[in-house]
């Protein structure tokens, strides 16, 4: 009886697997019938990226170094020989057009100016004196002229002698010769008054050269001489300054543009300057001034940049970077710099026609911030392959992935 029970419960295990087997096979054979039509959707071709052009502002930059500089910088020299009796300066001092920075003491000149100032009075009383002499033999002249005159009508009446007439002829011509006389020696007079005048002023002239002082506004960069020292009038072999002054109110950039971005230099370029070390925004500006020639040794152009400094927070001397912006297009149709390819023929990018990479032929012109201005060639509404080298070779079957 087990026996019988033991094989029952196996024959419905077995026709159960059997009725499982059944489902499976026939669902596989609908699934098989099915498949081939599904298989046959599946799209094998590669997707590509592409992007549509878009117009964007685009510049032509320009990454250099520079230098900063005074807008005006003035070695100071001494114009006269002498000890240095003050200095009243120091580097760092901020000065004003016209004020003393030293004074070198020149006493044997000042000795030499009041002697000087004695002789113009004496020349000048020399003078009065010669023209109170003119003045005296004119007068003479007039009254010698009258007796004259007088002699000839007595003369005529045969009341004086032929002698009388003669020396009063001569006594009229001695007067006039008194006159000439007078008038050349006023004249000499006056010209050592003018000469003793110009010594004067040329010792003052002298004396006012020992004071230094500042040719403008500015601050005091070098200071190379203390009080006491023994300072020389400046000549070819006398090289060294007493004070150097700059003028820094306004900087000076100094750049240099290569040659081959000369062309597309103006004046108003936008500027952006950054110190090197300098903590802080940018300081903006623009193209001010450049040399209008090239250096034969570096076919660079010296190209120069003024900024306002008002808080005194750039130096002379500092070393920054500067990025000239120095040809604007807005509004360029442009596309990746990636998607741009260039071999013997000339430029072009892939897009897609027909579902098929094709070659398009283009001319560009700026690249900036990673996009590339197209002038020629290329639509907006034309699909670029963003990156050409990654691209399938021309002809080859794609899917867009935009």
């Amino acid at each position: 009886m087990n026996g019988m029970n033991f094989i029952s419960r196996n024959g419905i295990k077995a026709l159960v697997a059997l009725v499982g087997i059944s489902v499976v096979g026939i669902l596989a054979q609908r699934y098989v019938a099915a498949s081939p039509s599904k298989l046959a959707k599946v799209d094998s071709r590669p997707r590509v990226e592409v992007e549509h052009p878009r117009r964007v502002t685009v510049v032509q930059r320009l990454q250099t170094n520079a230098t900063l500089a005074a807008f005006e910088e003035t070695d100071l020299f001494a114009k006269v020989s002498g000890y240095l009796s003050d200095v009243r300066v120091d580097i760092g001092d901020h000065v004003k057009v016209g004020q003393v920075l030293a004074v070198i003491s020149v006493p044997e000149m000042e000795n030499e100016l009041a002697e000087d100032k004695a002789q113009l009075d004496s020349k000048r009383r020399s003078l009065e004196t010669a023209e109170r002499q003119v003045d005296h033999n004119k007068a003479n002249v007039t009254l010698q002229n009258l007796t004259l005159k007088r002699q000839e009508v007595l003369f005529k009446g045969r009341d004086i002698a032929d002698q009388t007439l003669d020396e009063a002829r001569a006594n009229a011509d001695i007067a006039k010769a008194d006159v000439g006389v007078a008038e050349a020696n006023r004249a000499f007079a006056a010209a050592q008054v003018n000469l003793a005048a110009a010594t004067v002023e040329r010792i003052k002239t002298l004396l006012a050269y020992s004071q230094i002082v500042a040719p403008f506004d500015g601050v005091v960069a070098r200071r190379l001489v203390n009080r006491d020292d023994l300072v020389q009038a400046a000549t070819s072999t006398r090289t060294t300054p007493l004070f150097t002054v700059q003028r820094i109110d306004t900087i000076r950039v100094f750049c240099e543009v290569p040659e081959n971005d000369v062309p597309h230099l103006h004046i108003g370029d936008s500027a952006i300057v950054k110190p090197y070390g300098f903590e802080g925004k940018p300081f903006v500006g623009s193209v001010t001034r450049f040399s209008l020639r090239l250096n034969p040794e570096t076919r660079n152009m010296r190209t120069e940049i003024d900024l306002p400094n008002p808080e005194e927070r750039l130096y002379p001397g500092m070393y920054a970077e500067v990025s000239l912006e120095m040809n604007r297009r807005p509004d360029a149709l442009t596309v990746p710099a990636a998607a741009v390819g260039s071999d013997g023929v000339g430029n072009f990018v892939y897009t897609i026609s027909d579902n098929r990479i094709t070659r398009l032929a283009i001319n560009i012109g700026l690249t900036d911030s990673g996009r590339t201005e197209v002038t020629d060639g290329l639509s907006k509404e034309t699909p670029v392959v963003t990156t050409f080298r990654a691209a399938p070779p021309p002809g080859t079957a794609v899917r867009e992935n935009s």
